[in-house]
């Protein structure tokens, strides 16, 4: 069981980590780490939920009820809706060709995957899946236009994870919408995080059978399509998963372009398990969500799962379409660096995207900076694990630095990734 906590960020930004003291929680108190945020299960229908439900065997606290029950005067209403929407938009949809290519984000969680999907999704040439699109896949090009502005009211100013800006018109993982489809994907796991890890094998699909590869295939084509006939434009896609997806993605986009982004992992370790203790927590249909005993080597595992993927089938993705940064190389000039990506991946519009990606970054000059300190075994334990990577993408100095105890100082202010 892990021994320590993250603790937020004070006043100068600094988030350390400490002995962890075992919470006393009354039997009705809803642990919600990072404030409360609606539950991503509005998105389903009525069948998903209910395989959702027995997947957990039900588990629900009584503390999660009058939550989990709002979910029934909803969520009858998405397959009604979908029957409607299909109805008037399949056949335009399935008769669209995928082109222009899509551009993959990727790189592990907490890397800068969002800020570089923010300063793509500025460009007046690209389109993205909004926030709306992936909680309600089913219906969105029926309902985005008026919904999205009732429902924004349940949504918090900023993630409980970060104080990144929320809003069902920004830019948001397609991963979600494959999770509210009812596919296979481990985002499951915040359903019933007591529980421990869910579907991780649908992180690369190895496990996964052929007949039922081809059905998330079959219905990630299927959102797809929808997002492109909303939007008209190339899409630009951001799931950190797909960064070990590339065998799938290749095949079923040839002409794709990649982006993927590293990070030092002292940085995104921590980060990340701060971001699935706000999910899990805000998320689970049972509550608290008890992750000490399996959190930490979790997120160490699917890190160097996610990257060992990676690193074996990034040959399968042209030379001329994979761009690779080191997030700390990108945030000292996000624009030059998006610039460098427009260039090498042949992507048109660059002059007319430079000045929004300017005034997009001006208004997040104020982002604050999250640090971390690790406690010396669990630094060891992460730069043994990910060795690979750290010499991969040349972090050993800094690591090497940070076990010694000197802590590498950035030359900029970097806002933090996610």
């Amino acid at each position: 069981m892990p021994d320590y906590e993250v603790i937020p960020e004070d006043e100068a930004g600094q988030i350390t980590c400490r002995r962890r003291a075992k919470p006393r929680l009354p039997t009705f108190t809803i642990e919600r780490y990072g404030g409360r945020l609606i539950y991503f299960w509005f998105g389903m229908r009525f069948g998903a939920l209910m395989k959702l439900f027995r997947r957990g065997n039900y588990s629900f606290t009584l503390n999660c009820i009058p939550d989990t029950l709002l979910l029934f005067l909803w969520v009858p209403w998405n397959s009604l809706l979908y029957w409607i929407s299909e109805a008037k938009y399949k056949r335009r949809a399935e008769a669209l060709p995928l082109d222009p290519p899509p551009i993959f984000v990727i790189g592990h969680w907490r890397t800068g995957t969002t800020l570089l999907h923010d300063l793509f999704s500025v460009d007046p040439h690209l389109a993205y899946p909004t926030t709306f699109e992936c909680f309600f896949p089913h219906h969105f090009l029926l309902t985005e236009t008026t919904l999205s502005r009732v429902m924004r009211r349940l949504l918090p100013k900023k993630r409980p994870q970060d104080d990144v800006p929320v809003g069902f018109d920004r830019p948001q993982e397609e991963e979600f919408g494959m999770m509210m489809l009812g596919q296979g994907t481990p985002y499951l796991t915040h359903a019933w995080p007591r529980f421990g890890p869910a579907m991780s094998d649908y992180l690369d699909f190895k496990g996964v059978s052929e007949a039922d590869k081809k059905t998330w295939s079959d219905a990630y084509l299927w959102l797809y399509r929808r997002l492109l006939l909303k939007h008209g434009k190339r899409l630009v896609m951001k799931t950190p998963a797909n960064a070990a997806r590339l065998k799938l993605l290749t095949k079923l986009f040839p002409e794709a372009r990649y982006v993927y982004l590293a990070r030092n992992p002292l940085n995104v370790f921590p980060s990340t398990v701060k971001l699935w203790r706000a999910l899990y927590s805000v998320q689970g249909l049972h509550n608290p969500p008890h992750l000490d005993p399996w959190l930490d080597d979790y997120v160490l595992d699917m890190f160097a799962r996610l990257t060992e993927d990676y690193e074996e089938d990034r040959h399968l993705i042209p030379k001329d379409r994979l761009v690779e940064f080191r997030y700390e190389d990108f945030v000292k000039d996000p624009v030059a660096s998006m610039r460098d990506i427009y260039r090498r991946l042949d992507i048109p519009g660059f002059a007319q995207a430079e000045a929004p990606m300017r005034e997009f970054l001006r208004d997040r000059s104020e982002h604050r900076v999250s640090r971390y300190e690790l406690p010396e075994t669990l630094k060891r334990k992460i730069v043994e694990r990910l060795k690979p990577y750290i010499d991969r993408f040349g972090y050993r100095d800094a690591v090497e630095a940070s076990l010694a105890g000197g802590a590498a100082k950035s030359p900029v202010r970097e806002p933090e990734p996610s």
